[in-house]
Order: structure tokens, then C-alpha cells, then sequence
């Protein structure tokens, strides 16, 4: 089959029966081998500082959060009986992303062939964001399978094979409202996605018309039904999480190019420049066609809202953070798929790619999860870390529940803990599992404001714990509201016996009043 602009293409059908064998025999090896890799990378890394986080907060229920609608949270706390609030805990996420690809192979199939497909999740599962997120205890996991999802049943219904029965307008668009609706519960970039389709349709005069029909719009109320949890849990705190959001991309201090460089430089890092490079390539190819070629067409309206929008947000507001936009690349893997199956998936500069970018990824991942697990780059290059080492956010923060049980504060009759930030608060919360409430002092509070009345801790006393740069001031500030304060020992966790972070830690006896929070009003 030949698209308007020349190009062969291979959409489902149009190949022999051998080679989409062979295809999808080959996505489905690289969708298992993928998923135990993302096991083995889940059992020997700590949690992050995202993932604990959201850990401790999801050990409560409610109707969304802070910093995020609620599905993650809630799959984890209903899960938490059975996988705890450790690395297990990601093992429903790893499957979901083992889902995730499999749903990339069969619209990529769909589009642009079995050999795109297979192309397509290989050059997913090379890319590092993916690749960890798609075991991470993140919102992006159901939010990337539920956009593959609605496009999958939108692909089926503008393009069905040959022979194939083309699906109701009812049928689609319920589909679509419905994995909408999942996307909408899981982050906030379901709104791009909706804004994407609307693109797709005013811009093809040839599909414009099906936005006339109603089901449609009985998907997109569908949708709005689903997220109503995320408007409700808003409404009732006064716009809070939205809020958020939203001042992230607010207008201070001139044009920035410099944060908007960097943020392009941070997707450049987290998808490889081997992935991004010929992303980027084949973006252009399928730019250059245009509304001629209907399928690459479609993948670029679902794509560049997102894109755009969190690449040139830094221009004027903060630098962000460069995996705001996969989502959006998301989109266009299918087309990197047909970029890559054009060269010709069994040609030396594609076997070439193929080899060296798994080589690479394997190589990069047993380095940087050997010096997450032991520290050991910092002894044999001590210059490289001298200015800080990331991987410290994987240490799991274990060391300081077994200092507070040596010294028998958790045991303490109402004892609740202070902390000077909602990430200390969520990596001792996720530590602790829970067994005592966690409250951070002043400042941001983030899902840390909501969960608990300050009023109740009144009369209670308090461990006060945080990493030693971030409690300068801690004794002054809290003095007021406590009648006594002790500072107790200093201690440090870290690996292989390392010293890495020193804490510092005080007793507080008896709250004489509730502790100031951000949020003016508590409201669970």
C-alpha cells in the first residue's frame, strides 16, 4: 500500500501472513524480555522520592490528591494488603506497562504494519524514561496505557483492515470516553490528549463530520463523569491541586531560553539521544507530509499539544521537568516505528541501531543500578560526586525507621513525627509504613496539608527528624509550640556503610497549639 506522499506503507493486512507472524512474534519477546527487566531493575532499586511519596500519601483513600488525580494512589492502597508499600509495590505497574506496549504494537500495526509495530516497541522499551517509569510507582503508567487505549479504538474506527467490519460511532467514541476518562484519573495530560483529537478533526475536512454525530460527545460526558472525583476533591479544596499545576507555567522574570534549552536537553538525556535523534527525524518526515499521510498525521495531533506546550512553557515560566512531554513522544513512536521499517528493519543501519541501543541501555542500567545499590562510585571517583549524586534519591530511607525503633521513640504513646518537606515526609512515611502520622512543619506541605487535622496533635509529643542542611532553623520555629525541645543525637544513613546523609533529630514535648500549615483549611 502506497501513502499520498510515496512511501510504502504496511497498515494491518497488507503484508504477508510470515511476516506479521514474525512481527508480532518478535514484539510480543520484546514486550516479555522487557518486563523481567524491569523486575530485576525494580528488586535491586530503592524507591524514588516520587514513589515514596506517593506511597505514604496512598495509605489513605480519598477522592483525589494534591499533586495528582487519584488512580495511582488508589491502585496502590488497594493493592497495599497484598504487595506492602516496598519495590513490590511496583509490580502492578511493571504489568500495566507490559499492557502498555503490547497496545503500542497493535495500533503501530495498524497505522504502518507489523514490522513498524515491532519496531516501535523496541524503540519504547529502549528509551530511559520508559523504560523506568514503566515500573515506577508513577501516574504516567495508567495514563500511558489508557491514551494507547482511546487511540487504538479511534484507530480502529478511521482505518479498519480489509474485510473488517468498521466498529459503531457508539462503540468508538464510548471506548475512547471511557480510556479518557482512565487518562483524566490518572493525570492532568488527558486535557492535551482531548485537545489533540479536537486538532486531528478541525484539521481533516474528511473526518470533521463524525464530530457532528453524538457519540462523541456522549464519550466526552462519559469521560467527564469519571474524572468527576479529581472536580469534586478540587471544588472542595478550594482549586488547590489545579492551582499547582497551573502556576507551574505562570508568567515572572523575561523570556528564559536558557530553561527552555535545558528542558530540551532533559528529554534529549531521557529518551536516549539514540531514540530521540531519530524520534525527531522521523517527526520531521511526518511533518513534511502533512494531512496527506491521515495516520502519521493523526500521531502528530495527539503529540504535539503536549509537546509544545511543556517545551516552550519554560520560556517564561520554570524550566520544568523534561518528562512532562513523553506522553506526548508517546504518540509519535508509531511513526518512528514506519521511519525505522522504510530503512528496512533487517538492514545493517537498523540491526546496527537495534544492537547498539540495547547494548547501551543494559550497560548504562547495570552501571547506575550497581552504584545506586552500593555508592561504590563515590569511592573509585569521588571528583564526579563532589557536587551532589542523584542516585541517593533510590536510598530507601530504612535506616532512619530502625534508628527511631533502636531508640524506642516510635513506641511512644502518641508520638507523631515533624518533617521540613512533603519528600522527607513521604520517604520516612513510606518507611515507616504508616505507623505513626508524618506532618511537615511551615512551607510547602503538598498531600501532607490535607491528611491530617493539626488540631488533633495538640497535647501529643513529636519526633522532630530531617536531613541535617534542611534543619538550621527548626528548634527556633517550632519553640513557640512546644513547652519543651530536645536535641537528641545526630545519626547518617547510607550505603555500603557509608555516612552519606547525616540527620539531625529532636524530641518535642506536648504541641501547646496546632502547627501552622499551608492550606488554611483542613478538609480530608
Amino acid at each position: 500500500m502506497t501513502s499520498p506522499s510515496g512511501r510504502d506503507q504496511f497498515p494491518i493486512g497488507s503484508r504477508d501472513d510470515g511476516s506479521d507472524r514474525a512481527a508480532t512474534q518478535a514484539a510480543l519477546a520484546i514486550v516479555i524480555a522487557f518486563t523481567l527487566f524491569r523486575c530485576a531493575l525494580a528488586a535491586g532499586l530503592g524507591l524514588g522520592v516520587d514513589e515514596a511519596y506517593g506511597l505514604g500519601v496512598a495509605h489513605e483513600l480519598h477522592l483525589s490528591y494534591f499533586d495528582h488525580p487519584p488512580l495511582h494512589y488508589w491502585i496502590a492502597n488497594i493493592l497495599m494488603p497484598l504487595t506492602g508499600d516496598g519495590r513490590l509495590a511496583r509490580l502492578p505497574f511493571i504489568l500495566l506497562f507490559a499492557g502498555t506496549g503490547w497496545l503500542l504494537y497493535l495500533l503501530t500495526r495498524r497505522l504502518f504494519g507489523a514490522v513498524a509495530g515491532a519496531l516501535a516497541v523496541l524503540a519504547l522499551n529502549l528509551s530511559a524514561f520508559f523504560t523506568l517509569a514503566g515500573g515506577w510507582v508513577l501516574p504516567d503508567g495508567p495514563l500511558l496505557f489508557a491514551l494507547l487505549a482511546a487511540t487504538l479504538a479511534l484507530a480502529r474506527h478511521l482505518f479498519p483492515a480489509e474485510g473488517e467490519a468498521t466498529p459503531s460511532p457508539w462503540a468508538t467514541w464510548l471506548q475512547i470516553g471511557f480510556w479518557l476518562g482512565i487518562a483524566g484519573l490518572s493525570k492532568y495530560h488527558a486535557a492535551l490528549y482531548a485537545l489533540g483529537l479536537l486538532a486531528f478533526f478541525a484539521t481533516m475536512p474528511r473526518w470533521r463530520s463524525l464530530l457532528l454525530h453524538p457519540a462523541p460527545w456522549a464519550g466526552a460526558l462519559l469521560a467527564l463523569v469519571m474524572v468527576s472525583p479529581v472536580i469534586i476533591w478540587n471544588m472542595q479544596h478550594d482549586w488547590a491541586s489545579i492551582a499547582f499545576q497551573a502556576g507551574r507555567g505562570s508568567p515572572g522574570g523575561g523570556i528564559k531560553v536558557g530553561n527552555m534549552l535545558a528542558n530540551i536537553g532533559g528529554q534529549f538525556i531521557w529518551m536516549f539521544p539514540w531514540i530521540f535523534v531519530p524520534m525527531v527525524i522521523a517527526a520531521w518526515y511526518a511533518l513534511r507530509e502533512g494531512r496527506a499521510n491521515e495516520r502519521s498525521w493523526l500521531c502528530l495531533s495527539l503529540a504535539l499539544p503536549t509537546v509544545l506546550i511543556f517545551t516552550l512553557t519554560p520560556l517564561w515560566g520554570e524550566r520544568g521537568l523534561p518528562h512532562w512531554q513523553m506522553p506526548g513522544w508517546l504518540m509519535l513512536y508509531p511513526v518512528l516505528g514506519d521511519y525505522l521499517a522504510q530503512i528496512g528493519w533487517r538492514s545493517r543501519r537498523v540491526v546496527r541501531w537495534a544492537s547498539i541501543s540495547t547494548v547501551l541501555l543494559v550497560a548504562l542500567a547495570g552501571i547506575i543500578l550497581g552504584h545506586a545499590a552500593t555508592g561504590y562510585g563515590r569511592v573509585l571517583f569521588p571528583a564526579v560526586f563532589a557536587k551532589g549524586d542523584p542516585t541517593l534519591e533510590a536510598l530507601e530511607w530504612t535506616g532512619v525507621r530502625d534508628e527511631l525503633n533502636r531508640r524506642g521513640l516510635l513506641d511512644r504513646p502518641g508520638i507523631f513525627i515533624v518533617t521540613t518537606h512533603p519528600i522527607a515526609a513521604g520517604k520516612i512515611d513510606q518507611a515507616i509504613s504508616g505507623q505513626v502520622p508524618v506532618v511537615v512543619m511551615f512551607g510547602e506541605t503538598k498531600q501532607y496539608g490535607f491528611r491530617w487535622d493539626p488540631a488533633s496533635f495538640v497535647g501529643r509529643d513529636a519526633i522532630v527528624v530531617g536531613r541535617e542542611h534542611t534543619m538550621g532553623r527548626v528548634q527556633a520555629e517550632l519553640a513557640p509550640y512546644f513547652e519543651s525541645i530536645e536535641e537528641l543525637p545526630p545519626f547518617s544513613i547510607g550505603r555500603s556503610g557509608m555516612a552519606e546523609m547525616p540527620f539531625r533529630i529532636f524530641l518535642a514535648r506536648h504541641l501547646r497549639r496546632p502547627l501552622p500549615v499551608s492550606h488554611p483549611t483542613f478538609r480530608p
